[in-house]
């Protein structure tokens, strides 16, 4: 009689172990990583060479009865924006500061309104002749445009952070200064938003992460798209530690 080879049963408690060991190596599998870009402050310079270019190709094709005064209100708004971009990028507004702002802008309209003033000075504004040619619409929205892009698609590629499971990375592009900290006892904080640059300009997207190692060190990653999601996966992952 021949006897058939029969598989050796492991224990329920090996099989287990093994089983969990494979769904925690699955799962770190899984946490890839992640890759975070800073940016300058040109990044906020969109509307810009938006507007420099949007109208450059209006002024090509507006004439006739109305040229004149399409033309002020273009200069008027292109003036405007170009002074509030300036404002945004220069002056940090974060927290209490843009609240305080708020309730200045609010306190003297309602001062504008309650000494008849709002009306004179609405008059005064539409009323200034700011106009330019085509050429400068042009010139100023592609100059803007190309440092724009340049910088953003770029030199601020250069340096970078990566962030593995465990282990937080300074990267540069080209030459040294590459650098790896342990992830253990670091903390990362998304930092409140500059109201005029993260919401308006920014478009909600962008914000300023906070990451402290263990030694106390603190980078500070300014301008990153998509900052808050960013943030809350650089805290999976150097929470998270490697498998063996």
């Amino acid at each position: 009689m021949s006897e058939t080879p029969t598989e050796t049963a492991q224990p329920a408690p090996q099989q287990s172990a093994q089983k969990e060991h494979i769904h925690t190596q699955d799962a770190f599998n899984q946490l890839s990583e992640l890759k975070v870009y800073t940016h300058s402050p040109i990044l906020y310079w969109w509307p810009i060479w938006a507007l420099g270019l949007l109208f450059g190709f209006v002024s090509m094709f507006v004439s006739g009865e109305g040229t004149e005064a399409a033309a002020r209100v273009q200069g008027q708004t292109f003036v405007f924006v170009l002074v509030f971009v300036i404002f945004s990028t220069t002056v940090k507004l974060r927290g209490a500061n843009s609240v305080i702002l708020g309730l200045i802008l609010l306190i003297g309209g309602i001062l504008l309104v309650t000494a008849n003033l709002y009306g004179p000075v609405a008059a005064f504004i539409g009323g200034l002749d700011i106009r330019m040619s085509p050429a400068f619409y042009w010139f100023v929205g592609v100059s803007v445009f190309i440092m724009w892009a340049v910088m953003i698609f770029g030199f601020d590629k250069v340096k970078y952070y990566e962030i593995a499971p465990g282990q937080v990375r300074e990267r540069v592009f080209w030459g040294t200064g590459d650098r790896a900290e342990s992830g253990a006892n670091a903390r990362c904080r998304y930092l409140k938003d500059d109201f005029l640059r993260h919401r308006i300009l920014g478009l909600v997207v962008t914000g300023d992460i906070e990451i402290t190692l263990a030694d106390g060190e603190v980078w500070y990653l300014h301008n990153v798209l998509f900052a808050k999601e960013k943030s809350r996966r650089i805290n999976e992952l150097i929470v998270t530690r490697p498998v063996d």
